[in-house]
């Protein structure tokens, strides 16, 4: 069947503007159209590509964990402190590790809120890696007596009868230092007397919701631990997407004063697109707080092109340096009468550190970036054995910006406690001030070349959309640019021109009857 000129026509000219049009109308939003799009799969939603991927870790996880042996404890112990005779001892440490453990968390108890936000708490689930260790869990550390040091600091600002009673027991239960097991200092903990004893005791000062002392106890599987969360969904904005809005049902706990206290910080696991954030603040449960992380440099991963934001010395500093980070010296500890209630205990310590008392049961604890690194020289000088290395011990985390994935996290965090002398105590009269490391970690986690292949669609999507149909326009603007061209040249098959050119041809021509013979 011979198509029509006019179908021809039709046909070429009906496709040209037709994928002219598409072409062009389609390119000119597709940017706003894939916006659209990944604003509704990244914003978190029952039915949202980002839901799977936040309400269970995707990507493998690890905590490496290095303790701090102390060497010289004895001879500390044995020092005559109170009559000083010759130098006095320095505590030395010695790392050990590290100790690896996967880690996985789920999102549990999980309620969609009408304000646009999620609550949640969330499962940690840590299995030692022996093959990836250095050392096993049946290894010994030495370092100071936690349960001790922590009584004596809860008890300092009660009457001195008290203080003197309870030191008593002190004296007569507890050393100086401890040696325990890795499992036991981590989630297996151990049992103490005077822990056992003061947590029998009905007295608020004394309220420590642990039957046993370890690092990470009882961490491991607990549900209730890292307390309830309530994030913003970014449905409603996407710039919020991942935003703490309050944490145990408060926006603003009495840990710390002023913004300091404020409930506020990504969760880790949901960013927003990041690409003109010059810095973010994370939140993290084990300081009742938040940590600011400042963007240094770009970097790359698996093909994929992030930004790397990273801890610096302002992060841990409590306003010795950074005048706006002075509310972080308040509410370390709170004094134990209700009329001291609400005054500052604490003397502000060297920058580098941050005191989380409050946040741990009145446990002296002060964390810090590993062997103090960002923080003041007087740290390492009070103590033997730490030397910071950036490489080994700058916190950071590498963020796809176009997308908020992440690329690359090094959370690393050292856990230190405060040795100090007190008024009515036996077991640390006339001791130096010393902030004693006991142990840092390291919670990793890498991009996976699934995700990273994700991620380089999603960014290139834009460019292959409008490049695809800006194609499609081009192509239709050619099937109209040749449709013209063939129809002033009256090129159409079948159209008078062609009917006329054919008539002369074949008036001339010569018929099959006066052909000359091409016979010999």
């Amino acid at each position: 069947m011979t198509l029509s000129v006019a179908t021809k026509k039709g046909l070429v000219f009906g496709f040209g503007v037709a994928l002219l049009l598409i072409g062009c109308f389609i390119g000119g939003f597709w940017t706003m159209i894939v916006d659209a799009i990944l604003s509704q799969e990244m914003a978190l939603s029952k039915s949202s590509t980002s839901f799977g991927m936040w309400e269970e870790t995707p990507i493998p996880m690890e905590i490496q964990v290095h303790f701090f042996n102390w060497t010289n404890a004895l001879e500390f112990e044995e020092y005559n402190w109170t009559s000083p005779n010759g130098s006095e001892p320095i505590p030395e440490f010695v790392e050990m590790g590290p100790y690896v453990f996967s880690e996985h968390h789920t999102k549990v108890n999980i309620t969609w809120n009408d304000n646009n936000t999620v609550t949640f708490q969330q499962i940690r689930k840590w299995e030692f890696l022996q093959e990836k260790s250095n050392g096993s869990l049946e290894d010994e550390v030495t370092n100071l007596n936690v349960i001790a040091v922590t009584v004596e600091h809860m008890i300092r600002h009660m009457n001195p009868l008290v203080q003197i009673i309870v030191d008593t027991l002190v004296k007569d239960l507890e050393p100086l230092f401890v040696t325990k097991k890795v499992r036991e200092l981590m989630f297996e903990g151990y049992e103490d007397e005077l822990l056992n004893i003061t947590t029998k005791l009905n007295v608020s000062q004394f309220k420590v919701p642990f039957d046993k002392f370890g690092f990470f106890y009882p961490r491991n599987n607990s549900r209730t631990y890292d307390g309830v969360f309530n994030m913003h969904t970014g449905t409603d904005d996407l710039n919020v997407l991942g935003l703490m809005s309050a944490w145990n049902y408060e926006f603003h706990p009495d840990y710390y004063d002023g913004n300091c206290g404020k409930i506020t910080g990504y969760t880790g696991e949901l960013f927003p697109p990041l690409e003109n954030d010059e810095s973010f603040a994370l939140f993290a449960p084990e300081l009742c707080s938040s940590l600011t992380l400042n963007k240094k440099e770009s970097y790359s991963r698996l093909g994929v092109d992030g930004y790397k934001f990273v801890g610096d010395d302002r992060t841990f500093d409590n306003g010795t340096k950074y005048r706006d980070n002075n509310c972080y010296c308040a509410k370390t500890q709170m004094v134990g009468t209700e009329h001291d209630v609400g005054k500052c205990t604490e003397e502000c310590m060297p920058s580098g550190v941050r005191g989380i008392s409050k946040c741990r049961y009145g446990a002296p604890i002060f964390l810090s970036f590993p062997h103090f690194y960002k923080a003041d020289p007087s740290y390492l000088r009070s103590v033997k054995g730490l030397s910071p290395n950036k490489d080994l011990h700058e916190f950071y985390l590498g963020i796809i910006p176009e997308t908020g994935i992440p690329l690359d996290v090094k959370a690393r965090m050292q856990i230190n406690l405060l040795l100090q002398s007190y008024s009515f105590s036996k077991v640390f009269a006339n001791m130096p001030k010393v902030l004693m490391p006991a142990l840092w970690f390291t919670q990793s986690a890498e991009v996976t070349s699934d995700l990273a292949d994700l991620a380089k669609l999603l960014i290139n999507l834009p460019a292959i959309g409008m490049g695809t149909f800006f194609g499609l326009a081009g192509i239709g603007a050619l099937l109209i640019l040749a449709g013209i061209v063939i129809t002033l040249r009256k090129g159409w098959k079948g159209d008078e021109g062609d009917k006329l050119l054919s008539d002369s041809f074949t008036s001339v021509a010569p018929t099959s009857k006066n052909a000359p013979s091409t016979s010999g």
